[in-house]
């Protein structure tokens, strides 16, 4: 990821000059004088020395952060697009052989978002030197030696390394159990393969063993308007944990969020809607209805036989 930052101070940094006509004066009429003007050129642009004087040097830094923060953010909504993508192949046909193309491609989105969260992290450790009175000669060479080393570490890991702690990946995995299974979805362990440089580590990582659960703490009902707290991340109805705000506030105490052994304490900007989870929610209601149509039309076919033979 090339950075390159100029300092205004140091207009001898590389700046080119191309040659435009003079305006037309009683002095130079008639003659092909040119005057120069500066300006700037691939060709002619150097690396100059950056510190903390450099008075654009940690804005453009910042700036470059936050639009590789944009594609995280991105990146984290493909997540979901995958991750339904797979729920829907795994309730038209139970193990479809497709899910792992699919899989395939949830591990590529969660690979380049952590590459970026590496980058943004070099960048932060570069402001933080530069504010320390560090002085970088060539900042991209010294962003390269500083984000090539652990990019190259993390790429070379197998999957169950990259991915065992992975929440994203355990509820991607559970996600697509419960889609034709009601028991709880078993550690990750079972899909990710340990590689060769793998310690033995069975005993320290058991992810994904859980059902996802529907019902909102408060009104132990199913979700509606899904929204989940930002501080604990916690998921709830609405219109109860905004209800539920509000009466605490009222009543002058802390807005406690619900959930059993979480302390928590909640406010309404804390709070933001949560459509994936409601989409999930709606589909986990759809098959428990299908489930349980499916379980009528069994029974009445029982009782047709049952009155058959008593015939």
């Amino acid at each position: 990821m090339p950075i390159r930052i100029t300092s205004e101070e140091a207009p001898e940094a590389g700046p080119s000059r191309r040659s435009v006509p003079a305006r037309s004066s009683p002095e130079l009429d008639g003659e092909d004088d040119m005057i120069e003007e500066e300006g700037w050129t691939k060709e002619t642009f150097e690396n100059r020395s950056i510190s903390k004087s450099t008075h654009s040097a940690i804005p453009q830094l910042r700036t470059t952060m936050d639009k590789l923060k944009e594609v995280i953010s991105r990146i984290e909504e493909g997540l979901e697009i995958v991750k339904e993508t797979a729920i829907a192949l795994e309730d038209s046909q139970q193990d479809e052989p497709a899910i792992d193309e699919v899989e395939n491609s949830f591990f590529k989105a969660l690979d380049q978002r952590e590459l970026l969260t590496m980058k943004i992290g070099v960048l932060e450790d570069i402001i933080n030197q530069l504010r320390a009175g560090e002085e970088y000669s060539n900042i991209e060479s010294s962003y390269e030696q500083l984000s090539i080393p652990r990019e190259t570490e993390y790429l070379g890991k197998s999957k169950r390394a990259k991915y065992k702690n992975s929440k994203e990946y355990a509820d991607f995995r559970s996600a697509l159990w419960e889609v034709n299974h009601s028991t709880a979805c078993p550690p990750v362990s079972q899909w990710l393969e340990k590689g060769p440089d793998d310690e033995s580590d069975d005993d320290d990582f058991d992810v994904g063993g859980v059902t996802q659960n529907y019902r909102c703490p408060i009104t132990l009902v199913l979700f509606e308007d899904a929204t989940t707290s930002n501080k604990c991340g916690h998921n709830y109805s609405g219109e109860a944990i905004r209800d539920l705000v509000d009466s605490a506030r009222k009543s002058r105490r802390p807005a406690k969020c619900p959930v059993t052994g979480c302390s928590a304490v909640l406010d309404k900007t804390d709070l933001k809607a949560n459509p994936a989870l409601q989409k999930r929610a709606d589909e986990f209601a759809r098959r428990e209805k299908r489930r349980e149509d499916e379980r009528e039309e069994g029974d009445d076919t029982i009782a047709i036989e049952d009155d058959e033979e008593d015939y």
